[in-house]
């Protein structure tokens, strides 16, 4: 059954879902997460910390930091960057004198890998050996995988086309879908257009065989069932319900929940409009809806946040521990979940107490359970990215994202940027060799980042500055009012508070109806310049001069990004202000009164 609607939804929808409480992928027995990466001297080494508690490798054991060990395998970077494959079996000794650009975790036996940066990407074993290559499908030319789960590697061809390869480079499912999701509990979410741009839903098992058809219209769906239950909102009337493999309505989430997480352990979390607390399956209430934030991180143990900190509860309300960390981490295989307290990281386990000693650093990365998939892009174009799905005949307005599923942004190689190039000057920068590693990373992906905000507005990607902007993001437009909402409101001092001030809400509403009103926008960027903040470590200001055109309305003016990536994993834009460029008096306005990350106060 075909359904109305528009065929680009909000760029995963997982961001639609609140707080992400999701739950690991299903992966062949062996192939689970077994170690992370830790360091005791913040970074300068490293070892691996079982997923047991147990030190697998002691610290001071690599001199880079290693991946996590998935299915006994794990890489390691040489001092050129480049990953070479090592196995628990023998850990200190790669496991072939072969190194790669990129390689991702072995959760199938096998693991995808690029020798070159954009290059073909390839299919290996264990061994470091091809089994396959996107070159033996030139009929396909396959420019995007994703790294498998449940024995499946998604792939997008050049023509936007989804596919599915099996384990030993075999194409399992055909590239017929115009949209299509990861697999995971046996199952992926895939859509069709027709000649009038609507989009059909399937769910389909591992084979390609359906399962059930999406029904429903007007509505926002999940791109993955968890715990057999496909998450999905109407759009008309805001109602949140839930969908079993077959497409089929199984419950409708209770009328006050606003947004909800995906069931995990069979608890979902909900927002309302007094604050996050847990259901279960059939609508029950768990944990009353009066906390700031709340998380299912294990069997009968949910993260609760109070007061700026996290709790360990069990799922009926009660704290499992008074102890309050800084983060808490999901639980792998119910027995340890990583915290953080200030600057030292440790175990917990399912009673609250902490096990072994604690570490400068932890690294773990959703990546690493097939929470987000690991990404390989051929070439140098801008390819499908694979966002969700929307079902269509509309009862809900969209709900208000938390934690979005970062959208995969295209990594250019800036050396070869033109002089012309407005970017010239900074990617110069990144590209010389001069910058601290992280400061050069950190700098290399805001070009891509703002690269794809000027083509988010070409392309009315909505779904990119829902997920870029941090959710109390602070915007400055224009010229004269007060007031910032929220926690951002400490970004700006006093004196600086003489703008329009909109929340992330406002903004992107207003930008829903622009985007809705104008079928050609333009938007062109020049003077642009990265500022490192001098003492707070990950914070950066972008400045840029924007030219804007659209059917309706032009503008020229100065915009300014304060960026934040004191979270690797997420980094957010916490504040966005423009300004134009010429005053009401046809005077240019003066540099003294343009924003800079001076003007900001980030204690």
């Amino acid at each position: 059954m075909i359904h109305k609607g528009h065929t680009y939804l909000l760029a995963a929808w997982v961001a639609l879902i609140g707080t992400l409480a999701l739950c690991a992928c299903q992966r062949t027995a062996g192939n689970e997460m077994e170690a992370w990466a830790f360091s005791d001297d913040g970074g300068a080494s490293w070892g691996l910390l079982g997923a047991d508690g147990q030190i697998l490798m002691p610290a001071g054991s690599f001199r880079q930091q290693p991946s996590s060990v998935v299915g006994g395998m794990f890489s390691v970077p040489d001092e050129e960057g480049r990953f070479r494959l090592h196995s628990t079996d023998s850990p200190l000794h790669p496991v072939s004198p072969r190194s790669f650009a990129r390689v991702g975790h072995f959760f199938a036996d096998v693991a995808l890998a690029q020798e070159e940066a954009q290059g073909p990407i390839l299919l290996i074993d264990r061994r470091g050996n091809n089994i396959a290559s996107t070159t033996q499908y030139p009929q396909y030319d396959i420019v995007q995988m994703h790294n498998f789960s449940n024995g499946r590697a998604l792939f997008i061809t050049s023509q936007g086309k989804h596919g599915y390869l099996d384990t030993r480079g075999n194409v399992a499912v055909p590239p017929i879908y115009d949209l299509a999701y990861d697999y995971h509990e046996g199952t992926a979410l895939v859509g069709m257009n027709n000649s009038q741009g609507e989009t059909g839903f399937q769910l389909i098992d591992t084979d390609g065989h359906p399962k059930g058809s999406v029904r429903l219209s007007g509505c926002l769906l999940d791109t993955r069932l968890s715990d057999g239950r496909l998450l999905f909102k109407e759009q008309h009337s805001g109602h949140l319900g839930l969908l079993d493999e077959r497409g089929n309505v199984v419950s409708y989430l209770p009328e006050s929940v606003l947004r909800a997480s995906r069931s995990s352990h069979r608890m979902i979390v909900t927002y309302t409009a007094n604050g996050a607390g847990s259901i279960d399956e059939e609508g029950n209430p768990l944990i009353p809806a009066l906390y700031q934030d709340m998380r299912v991180v294990g069997d009968d143990r949910m993260a609760v946040y109070r007061e700026e900190l996290w709790k360990l509860w069990d799922a009926d309300g009660q704290p499992v521990t008074p102890q309050a960390y800084d983060s808490i981490g999901r639980y792998l295989n119910d027995r340890f979940a990583i915290v953080r307290q200030g600057k030292d990281y440790g175990l917990m386990n399912r009673e609250g107490k902490l096990v072994g000693t604690t570490h400068t650093q932890i690294a773990e990365s959703p990546a690493d359970r097939g929470l987000l998939p690991q990404v390989f892009t051929i070439g140098k174009g801008e390819h499908t990215r694979n966002v969700p799905a929307t079902a269509t005949r509309t009862p809900h307005k969209p709900a208000e994202p938390t934690s979005p599923t970062p959208i995969q942004i295209e990594q250019k190689d800036w050396r070869e940027v033109a002089r012309q190039h407005p970017f010239y000057a900074e990617a110069i920068k990144v590209t010389s060799g001069k910058l601290e590693e992280t400061d050069a990373e950190n700098r290399r992906m805001i070009l891509n980042y703002v690269e794809h905000l000027r083509t988010s507005y070409t392309t009315k990607d909505i779904d990119f500055l829902e997920q870029l902007f941090s959710e109390h993001a602070l915007i400055v437009v224009g010229t004269v009012v007060h007031a910032a909402p929220q926690e951002e409101k400490n970004y700006l001092s006093p004196s600086q508070v003489v703008y329009n001030v909109k929340s992330k809400r406002e903004y992107l509403a207003r930008l829903r109806e622009v985007f809705k009103a104008n079928r050609q926008i333009d938007v062109t960027f020049s003077d642009f310049h990265i500022m490192r903040h001098p003492t707070r470590p990950g914070i950066y200001g972008v400045s840029l001069r924007q030219q804007y055109r659209s059917d309706i309305y032009s503008d020229d003016g100065y915009l300014f990004l304060l960026w934040d990536f004191r979270d690797e994993t997420s980094p957010k834009i916490h504040v966005r202000t423009w300004q134009p460029r010429m005053q009401a008096d046809h005077t240019p306005l003066p540099e003294s009164e343009l924003f800079n990350i001076s003007n900001f106060n980030l204690e």
